[in-house]
C-alpha cells in the first residue's frame, strides 16, 4: 500500500496476540530489495550449515569416519559426499585436501552407557585422542560428537561444520535434505519440520495414475508434467487423470537419460524446462515435442532448474555450480550458444538446486555448504516492468501498481496515448527500482511506455488488460490478508478458520465506481467499487465475494472481502481470484475445519 509520496515494505509485526500489517519506508518497491542492496552477484548463506534436532546441540548431516593425527592434535572427519574437514580447536572446520582416510582400525570402543548417551544414534565411527585416552570423538547420522570423559557425556562439533545435506528446495526458507526430512530456516537455524518432501506426494501420485516409473514432476493448475526414470516425457491437462507421452524429445523417442528435473512457467504452463543428466530439453507448445537446447554446456548432471521467460534466462544448479544461459522460453528459437558460470565466491561444490524468487533474488542450495542467496544477475542487467503486487510479468490494468525494475524514474508516458492520461504518477523511485500507478482511464491493448530518469531515458514494452488480478505477497511469498473483523494481517503460521471473513489485498482489479483519480489515495469512507465482476476460488471451488473495493488510504491496492466457508478441509488450500477470464497467483491458505478461537 503506497501513498503518494512515501515508498514501503509491507511486513508483520506482532501487537500483543495479533499481528499488523506494518509498512515501513524503503524506497521504491514494496516486495522487492531495497535501495542499498547489492546489485551484484554478492552470495550470501541463508542460516548455518547446522540442525537444531533437540538433540543437545547442533547437528548436520551423516559423517562417515573420524579420526585424529598423531603428533597434531587434529580431528578429521570425512562426510558422506565423501569431503574430509579438519579441526585443531574443535570449535571451526576447514576443507583438508591433504589426508585421506586412514585405514579401519580396532581401536575405540564405546561401553554400553557411552553408546546410550551418544546423539544421534549408533556410531559410523570412533577415535580416541592419542594424547587422552578419556576424549573420543565419534561420527554418526548426526555428525561428529566429543566426549572428554570416556563417553559418559557428549557435546556436538557440527556448527561450523560445512556438512548440511541439502538436495532440494521446498520454497525459499524450506529445505528438502537427502533423507526426505524437511528443515526450515528460523531464525537463523534449520529446524526439522513434520511431513516430508512435497512433490513426494505428488510423485507417487502421478506414478499411480500414468503407470509409469516417475522420477520427476511438476504441476500448475491442471497442466502437470511427468519425467521418468527411462527418459519418457508426459503431459497432463486434466491434473494427472489422463496423460500423453510426448512423441518427440530432443530428435529422439526418449531422452538421453532419467528425467531428473522439470520446472514449468506457472504463468504459461505450455512452456517448461527438463533434466536428463547432463541433457536440457525445452517444450514451448505443452509436452507435444520437446527439443534439446543443452547447447555448450559444460560436462556434469543438472539438477536443478530455474528460469524468467519474459527474459530467455535459465538457471542450472549442477556439478559445476550455477550456471547461467540464454534460452528462448516464448518460441522455439536456438539453444543458448554458452553457459557461464555464476559460482563466484560460492564453495567449490555441487549445487543441488536453484530457486528465482519473486523479490528478484537467486536460492541455491550446495552439497554440505547450505543454501546461499544473491540478487538474480540478468534482473540487475535490464529495465523491466513487473506488476506491483507478485513481482511477475502478469500485464497490468487500469488502476494497478506496476514496478520498474533497475530505473530511478521521475516521469512516465505512454509512447504513444493510449486513451489515457498524457503521464502517469510515480509513486516511488529510487536507483534500484521505481512504482507507478497505471491511469484508470488506460484501454487495453499492447504499447511502449516512455520512462525519463536524471538524464536516462527507457522505453519499455507494457501490455494493459481490462483486469488483470494479482495477489500481494511479501518477500516469503506469503499472501497478505486481513481478519475482517480484527483487521490484523493473518499471519503465515495462523490458520484461518472455517466461516470467518477475511480480506486480500490485490492490485489489478481495473476501473471502479464512482470515478476516482489516479495517484490520489483512496477515500477512508465509502471507497470505490470494482465494477467488473470479481470471483474467487478455494481449491478450485468457488469462494463467495461480499465486496471489492479500492483499499481506503492508498493507491493501487484493492481489497477483495471473502467469506470463507463454514465447511473446510483442515490443511493447506489455494487460493485465487479470477476476472475476465484471467487468473491470479495462487497463493497458500492454511485451514482450520471450525471457527473456534484458538
Amino acid at each position: 500500500m503506497c501513498r503518494r509520496d512515501t515508498a514501503y515494505r509491507i511486513s508483520r509485526v506482532t501487537r500483543g496476540t495479533g499481528v499488523l500489517l506494518a509498512l515501513s519506508v524503503i524506497g521504491p518497491l514494496a516486495l522487492a530489495q531495497s535501495d542499498s542492496a547489492p546489485v551484484d552477484i554478492g552470495w550470501k548463506r541463508v542460516a548455518g550449515t547446522a540442525i537444531e534436532a533437540g538433540l543437545g546441540g547442533p547437528a548436520s548431516g551423516p559423517v562417515r569416519a573420524v579420526w585424529y593425527t598423531e603428533g597434531t592434535g587434529k580431528l578429521l572427519a570425512q562426510t558422506a559426499s565423501g569431503r574430509i574437514f579438519e579441526t585443531n580447536d574443535f570449535l571451526h572446520w576447514r576443507l583438508n585436501t591433504a589426508d585421506s582416510l586412514p585405514a579401519p582400525s580396532a581401536g575405540a570402543r564405546l561401553s554400553a552407557a557411552g553408546a546410550a548417551n551418544l546423539p544421534g544414534g549408533a556410531p559410523n565411527g570412533l577415535a580416541v585422542s592419542p594424547a587422552n585416552p578419556q576424549e573420543i570423538s565419534a561420527a554418526n547420522a548426526a555428525g561428529v560428537w566429543r566426549s572428554l570423559d570416556g563417553g559418559l557425556s557428549w557435546s556436538g562439533l557440527n556448527e561450523d561444520l560445512p556438512n548440511l545435506p541439502v538436495r532440494k528446495l521446498a520454497d525459499r526458507r524450506t529445505a528438502v535434505l537427502a533423507d526426505g526430512t524437511l528443515v526450515e530456516d528460523r531464525t537463523g537455524t534449520w529446524t526439522p519440520l513434520a511431513g516430508s518432501d512435497p512433490e513426494l506426494a505428488l510423485r507417487v501420485r502421478f506414478a499411480q495414475l500414468a503407470h509409469a516409473e516417475v522420477s520427476a514432476e511438476a504441476q500448475s493448475g491442471t497442466t502437470a508434467y511427468a519425467g521418468t526414470v527411462d527418459g519418457r516425457l508426459l503431459v497432463s491437462l486434466d491434473s494427472g487423470a489422463t496423460w500423453n507421452e510426448a512423441p518427440q524429445i530432443g530428435g529422439a523417442s526418449r531422452a538421453t537419460g532419467g528425467i531428473t528435473r522439470i520446472w514449468l512457467d506457472a504463468e504459461r504452463p505450455a512452456v517448461a524446462l527438463a533434466a536428463a543428466g547432463a541433457q536440457l530439453l525445452r517444450t514451448v507448445n505443452g509436452g507435444l515435442f520437446w527439443d534439446d537446447v543443452t547447447g555448450a554446456l559444460p560436462g556434469g548432471q543438472i539438477h536443478g532448474i530455474a528460469a524468467d521467460r519474459s527474459a530467455g534466462v535459465v538457471y542450472l544448479a549442477t556439478d559445476r555450480g550455477v550456471l547461467e544461459g540464454s534460452v528462448p522460453l516464448n518460441d522455439a528459437g536456438p539453444a543458448a550458444a554458452e553457459w557461464k558460470s555464476i559460482s563466484r565466491d560460492l564453495p567449490a561444490a555441487t549445487a543441488w538446486d536453484v530457486r528465482l524468487n519473486v523479490d528478484n533474488t537467486l536460492t541455491v542450495a550446495l552439497d554440505g555448504y547450505g543454501v546461499f542467496e544473491a540478487s538474480a544477475p540478468h534482473r540487475s542487467r535490464s529495465v523491466r516492468i513487473v506488476n506491483g503486487a507478485d513481482m511477475s510479468d502478469r500485464a497490468a490494468a487500469p488502476g494497478s501498481l506496476i514496478s520498474v525494475l533497475n530505473a530511478s524514474v521521475i516521469a512516465a508516458r505512454p509512447a504513444q496515448i493510449n486513451g489515457g492520461a498524457a503521464s502517469w504518477p510515480v509513486i516511488a523511485s529510487s536507483s534500484q527500482s521505481s512504482q507507478l500507478q497505471v491511469p484508470f482511464e488506460a484501454k487495453p491493448g499492447g504499447f511502449f511506455l516512455s520512462l525519463q530518469g536524471a538524464g536516462e531515458q527507457w522505453t519499455v514494452p507494457l501490455t494493459v488488460k481490462n483486469a488483470a488480478p494479482a495477489i500481494f505477497v511479501d518477500a516469503e511469498g506469503a499472501p497478505l490478508i486481513l481478519d475482517a473483523v480484527s483487521g490484523l494481517v493473518v499471519d503465515p503460521g495462523i490458520a484461518v478458520h472455517a466461516g470467518s471473513t477475511v480480506q486480500v489485498l490485490a492490485t489489478g482489479l481495473g476501473r471502479v465506481t464512482p470515478d476516482w483519480p489516479t495517484g490520489v489515495p483512496a477515500p477512508l469512507d465509502s471507497p470505490p467499487a470494482v465494477v467488473a465482476p470479481v470471483t474467487a476460488f478455494l481449491d478450485g471451488a468457488p469462494v463467495t465475494v461480499t465486496r471489492a473495493t479500492l483499499a481506503p488510504g492508498y493507491i493501487g491496492y484493492y481489497v477483495v472481502e471473502l467469506r470463507i466457508p463454514a465447511i473446510v478441509n483442515r490443511g493447506t488450500a489455494e487460493l485465487r481470484i479470477v476476472m475476465n477470464d484471467e487468473e491470479s497467483n495462487r497463493v497458500k491458505l492454511y485451514l482450520e475445519s471450525d471457527l473456534a478461537v484458538q
